[in-house]
């Protein structure tokens, strides 16, 4: 007997019902696409700014170095020349970037030169007012301040950038004068190559680029164009450099993960499987009815229980199938009903994550969302609010697990309409660790990493916030600079390791001589250190400084070379009440002061500013 096709009518309803289900597979995938994409351009983007604030780093450390140098050349007035050499091949060593560490007179002559050999063509170099930097560098020597510049043609060849530091001695009636500019002279390729040489780089194709002009390429072949940022850079004055940077396809695949090709695949098989039932479902009905004509209504009735017995177990395994497949996922996947806080399907890591059952999940989503969500009512508005605006739909928010503790939560959701229904798919990802490792960047960029302690920066920031918030107490500020004595000849006669250990000795103890958790002890650069006393006066300040001589005395730190037989130290002290008017510029002048007494008086003392020593 021939078998007769399904009639045209029923042919067009199946594939109608087919395309309509392939049709929400396919944009269910594409909002998990969206989201798996803005989340990828997020990460992206914070692993680019990483890079950036890593380059940034890097350079403000090369700026401190020639700081370093200069303060010295300021303090004791112009250093001898071997010191010069010895400290400049030291940088030099330490970072590979430079071209050269030159000295320019107060005539703008160029006097010494480190390396000479290679930099042979600037040593008659005088700077005048036809060269592109002499703005700049006349605004440095106005303002006391170093000064970063442009690009721009070097004597040596090629292109690259200056930092101009000025320099200051005494003349014979004690006033501060001009002595020139210590150079640090920086090769493009040079320096850029040697920044690039940082952890993560190799990710991104780097360009440097200056008031919008590429002075700098850094190619990798599989780089993306579509995900490219534009990360501005701060280089001390010099606000016109950005980096772009741009992924390879190897960072992006590293991020991406395959949970929408699962759903589409896992969703049009459903559909072309759950189709191909209904029609065979069909065809049996129509052969059962020709080959049992004379009973019409009972082969009606078993083909019709077949048919919806068959669909049911099928949809059964399929949903199973897709259950299975969602809960291998680390991330949470749920789908709800925003007004009732029913929930359709949740996968396992939805609840477990959290230490929850199942069942307590639901029972609490429906209960007290915001037990389980603080602030769910807001971040629903908000979920509702982006996605009418086209805003990221990603939320950082904090989820409270069952023992009451909070779990960080990245949430990405999306708010569907089905039959004029309303739906909330979400997925969820416990993002604790990358929030901690940003927490973790932010605390290294403020320590220094030989002896542990805050670094220059964070002194300068601590310094300025803890001088206003003492201002609106009406409290007293005091300032300690501290100096290792004749510390030079200490590296000279036992090396620079030797030299290294004692710094972490001296760190611990100004470390382990705080006792309340408001004080802050900083390398303030070289062998000197900064300590910040909150809410404390001359006598408390008095206290701490001679606790610190008297713990390195007990150390007994064995230093032939000084007139005390071991290692000392010079302590000036400042106190400030912020309310009173001053400043934290003058805070510190003052202190510098009384720690530049107490070495000309003879080292291994107290200076306070307001006069005697101790």
């Amino acid at each position: 007997m021939l078998r007769s096709p399904l009639p045209w009518p029923t042919r067009l309803a199946l594939a109608a019902l087919l395309l309509g289900l392939c049709l929400v597979s396919v944009l269910l995938w594409q909002r998990l696409q969206v989201a798996q994409q803005a989340r990828v351009a997020e990460r992206v983007d914070y692993q680019a700014r990483s890079l950036a604030q890593q380059l940034e780093t890097s350079l403000h450390e090369q700026v401190d170095d020639l700081r370093r140098i200069a303060l010295q050349w300021n303090r004791r007035g112009r250093i001898p020349m071997n010191e010069w050499l010895l400290d400049s091949r030291f940088s030099l060593e330490r970072f590979k970037g430079y071209q050269a560490i030159q000295w320019l007179d107060a005539e703008l002559k160029m006097r010494w030169i480190e390396p000479l050999q290679g930099n042979e063509a600037a040593q008659q170099f005088q700077l005048t007012p036809a060269h592109p930097n002499f703005n700049l560098a006349i605004q440095a020597k106005t303002l006391g301040e170093p000064r970063f510049s442009n690009s721009f043609a070097l004597a040596q060849g090629g292109s690259g950038f200056i930092l101009y530091t000025p320099l200051y001695i005494h003349n014979e009636q004690n006033e501060r004068v001009f002595d020139g500019f210590l150079q640090g002279v920086f090769r493009v390729e040079g320096l850029m190559d040697e920044l690039l040489r940082h952890p993560g780089s190799q990710d991104f194709s780097v360009h440097l680029l200056e008031a919008g002009r590429p002075i700098y390429s850094h190619q990798q072949p599989d780089a993306l164009a579509t995900l490219q940022q534009e990360v501005p850079l701060d280089l001390l004055n010099n606000q016109n450099f950005t980096l772009r940077l741009k992924p390879t396809a190897r960072l992006v695949q590293s991020l991406a993960t395959p949970l929408p090709k699962i759903v589409l695949g896992a969703s049009l098989t459903i559909s072309l499987l759950l189709v191909a039932a209904i029609g065979l479902a069909l065809d049996n009905a129509r052969r059962a009815s020709a080959l049992h004509i004379g009973n019409r209504r009972l082969s009606e009735e078993l083909a019709q229980r077949t048919k919806v017995e068959h669909v049911l177990r099928d949809s059964r395994e399929r949903l199973q199938l897709v259950i299975d497949l969602t809960d291998s996922s680390h991330d949470g996947l749920f789908i709800i009903d925003p007004q009732s806080r029913d929930i359709l399907h949740m996968n396992k890591a939805t609840y477990s994550s959290l230490g929850y059952s199942a069942e307590a999940f639901r029972d609490l989503l429906k209960r007290d969302p915001e037990q389980l969500l603080p602030g769910y009512h807001a971040w629903l508005e908000g979920v509702r609010q982006a996605q009418q605006d086209q805003l990221s739909t990603i939320f950082q928010q904090t989820m409270r697990r069952s023992d009451g503790s909070e779990q960080a939560a990245e949430i990405s959701a999306q708010l569907v309409l089905v039959n004029n229904h309303e739906y909330l798919i979400g997925v969820t990802r416990d993002n604790s660790q990358r929030l901690q490792l940003e927490a973790q960047l932010q605390r290294l960029s403020q320590q220094d990493g030989l002896t542990g302690l805050y670094n220059r920066r964070f002194f300068d920031s601590q310094l300025a916030s803890e001088w206003r918030r003492l201002r609106r107490q009406g409290a007293s500020l005091t300032l300690l600079m501290i100096d290792i004595d004749y510390f030079k000849r200490y590296n000279d006669r036992f090396g620079h390791l030797a030299g290294d250990d004692a710094l972490r000795q001296v760190s611990d103890i100004l470390r382990t001589s705080l006792k309340r958790e408001g004080d802050s002890a900083c390398r303030y650069g070289g062998e000197e250190f900064a300590i910040i006393l909150a809410d404390t006066g001359l006598e408390g300040g008095m206290h701490v400084a001679s606790r610190l001589q008297q713990r390195l005395a007990t150390l007994n730190l064995a230093h032939p070379d000084s007139p005390q037989g071991r290692l000392t130290l010079s302590v000036g002290l400042a106190v400030a009440e912020p309310d009173s008017g001053g400043s934290p510029e003058q805070l510190m002048a003052h202190c510098d002061q009384a720690l530049y007494r107490a070495k000309h008086e003879g080292r291994n003392r107290i200076c306070a500013w307001q006069n005697s020593p101790v």
